[in-house]
């Protein structure tokens, strides 16, 4: 009938795509700019890969609305 189970799983699922895709990609930037602003040795090498990881989440976002009937089947 009903499974509570998988309907638990996609849940969770959906989610943690959308904590990750809509509110995770700001809260890394923000990141990024305060360890841009610091002066702390690192800090601009820190801020370089939190921007990186940004462009590429977002990327992976477009390319999963785009394509993701053909990649998630």
């Amino acid at each position: 009938m009903f499974d509570l189970g998988s309907l638990a799983v996609a849940v969770a699922s959906v989610l943690g795509v959308g904590l990750l895709l809509g509110a995770g990609i700001p809260l890394i930037y923000a990141i990024a700019v305060r360890a841009k602003e610091s002066r702390r040795p690192g800090s601009d090498a820190l801020a370089a890969s939190l921007m990186v990881l940004c462009v590429l989440l977002a990327l992976a976002g477009i390319v999963i609305i785009v394509f993701g009937d053909q990649l998630l089947g």
